[in-house]
């Protein structure tokens, strides 16, 4: 058979479906959609949900083989104890600068205060429902710190699976890929291999449900834009002001870090515009998990960083580092004090910040409404009610929801970028020659 008609077909080009502007443009369009033809934008919405499932299909299984596959070859490759422990103290002062921020922009900017007549009335309303329906007592059961470690540690590995468990999936895959590093037998290589070729060929299907993402993003953001009612909107309105700049001022903080470590291959605007793809689908989005291929690539491919590094970072941090949900946290506990008139003094304040550390840690890796409910753990403390803050944070939750999920994807970018270091690689580089030798 003469294939040579096939060869010279050209393929067509289809990188602009890739382009930033072309996804933006979805999200505009989208939007309008939702506001002035709700009709057309309810009977949209599906298909944005049915793209975003297909994206999430792919979160457990790049999940589990990036972070067995990450740390497997780290351990094998022998893995400093200084790199474990940069990761670790970064993660946590990332959490409490975050809540410290969160803090700040509450207690300055004052968002709970000199609210207009209309906002009074619609948060009175919300009050007043609150009072008969209590989510936070009856319909949520909030979790102590011993049953949510109990939940890390799945009976059934393949029952967690099934159920989405992220929590429990990730602690197995953290003990598998120890367990395969600490091995470094024929065996364990060899299995590693496996791992390895399934994480590619997972990344290369997300890769491919890339170029649908435009007009994934366009149907959803007309139904949810469509489903918002806006007078809470309006009646929120600073809180949800001061959400985006005090994330947005996170952000910034974080591109500096980056930029510090990159300086020396990255200008400052070099190093932001490399990232822009993982926080373009966060926005889009508003799910860390989807973003994983897209950041794994860039820190890879565009940042140079350690691979073994960033597969084991971006998919544990996008798990257990929320600094935007402890910000968001923070600051909505000081907006409830604020329209229930309640002055929070320093040791109150002091609560505020370890609750909203702990309120984030317990909302990662759980359902929206079970995630949001976790506020309770700093306003029940204080004396404030809680579901008055759940109800209002549900309502703004798909306004709100793909800055914190930017915020939360940039943090873990950074996460990565500072546990990386040249020495380490170097390292790393040397251990591998030293093996290739051996065989």
């Amino acid at each position: 058979m003469n294939l040579s008609f096939f060869k010279k077909m050209r393929v067509p080009n289809t990188s602009w479906l890739l382009s930033p502007w072309l996804v933006f443009m979805g999200v505009f369009i989208g939007a309008i959609i939702g506001v002035f033809d709700r009709d057309l934008a309810v009977q949209l919405l599906p298909f944005g949900t049915l793209y975003i499932k297909l994206l999430q299909m792919f979160v457990l299984p790049i999940l589990m083989t990036a972070v067995i596959s990450g740390l497997g070859n780290l351990f094998m490759s022998g893995m400093k104890r200084s790199q474990i422990t940069k990761l670790v103290i970064f993660l946590f002062v990332g959490l409490m600068v975050a809540s410290c921020i969160g803090l700040l922009f509450g207690v300055v900017g004052h968002p709970g205060g000199a609210l207009h007549h209309d906002a009074q009335v619609t948060l009175g309303k919300t009050i007043t429902q609150s009072e008969r329906i209590s989510i936070a007592g009856d319909q949520v059961e909030l979790p102590n710190m011993f049953i949510y470690m109990q939940a890390m540690i799945p009976e059934n590995i393949f029952a967690s699976l099934g159920k989405g468990d992220n929590l429990a999936v990730l602690f197995f895959s953290i003990l598998t890929g120890i367990s395969m590093g600490k091995m470094n037998s024929k065996s364990s290589k060899t299995a590693l291999v496996v791992v390895d070729a399934f994480y590619n060929v997972f990344l290369a299907i997300i890769g491919w449900m890339m170029y649908a993402l435009p007009l994934g993003l366009l149907c959803l953001f007309a139904g949810q834009i469509a489903q918002i009612g806006m007078d809470i909107i309006w009646a929120t309105a600073k809180l949800v002001q001061y959400i985006y700049i005090s994330c947005i001022a996170t952000m910034v903080g974080y591109s500096l870090i980056i930029w510090w470590k990159l300086k020396d291959r990255f200008s400052y605007l070099e190093s932001l515009a490399e990232l822009r793809q993982p926080i373009i689908i966060a926005l889009g989005t508003a799910s860390s998990f989807a973003t994983i291929p897209s950041a794994l690539n860039v820190l890879k491919n565009n940042l140079k960083i350690d691979k073994n590094t960033s597969d084991l970072v971006i998919p544990l941090g996008m798990t257990i580092n929320p600094p935007a949900s402890v910000l968001q946290f923070a600051i909505s506990s000081i907006f409830i004090s604020q329209i229930y008139g309640v002055d929070l003094n320093f040791t109150q304040l002091g609560m505020v910040f370890i609750g909203a550390i702990f309120a984030g840690l317990a909302s990662s890796s759980t359902p929206s409404i079970v995630a949001l409910s976790m506020i309770a753990m700093i306003l029940d403390p204080l004396g404030l009610p809680s579901s008055v803050a759940i109800i209002l944070l549900v309502a703004i939750d798909p306004v709100i929801d793909p800055i914190i999920t930017a915020l939360n994807v940039y943090s873990n970018c950074a996460l990565a970028v500072v546990s990386d270091s040249t020495e380490s690689k170097m390292q790393l580089e040397v251990v591998y020659e030293t093996e290739v030798i051996k065989t």
